[in-house]
């Protein structure tokens, strides 16, 4: 968050946090304070707890919230 949008640490909030069962994948949304923007991320860790990836997925949320608004 810090690295691409520029957003300090301080201004991001978790709003919400879930894990997909059989997927092993964690679906985590965030909000910058300051803009009221929100983020999405999908994060996919092994069983150890070890990073796998973390997938950005706040433009595609947002294009989809725009087409069902329209």
């Amino acid at each position: 968050m810090e690295t691409n949008y520029g957003i300090e640490r301080g201004n991001i909030i978790l709003v919400e946090n879930n894990f997909r069962r059989g997927m092993g994948l964690f679906e985590i949304e965030v909000k910058d304070t300051v803009t009221e923007n929100d983020y999405f991320y999908e994060v996919d860790i092994r069983e150890d707890y070890s990073l796998i990836y973390i997938r950005d997925l706040s433009e595609i949320h947002r294009k989809n919230k725009a087409d069902q608004e329209s």
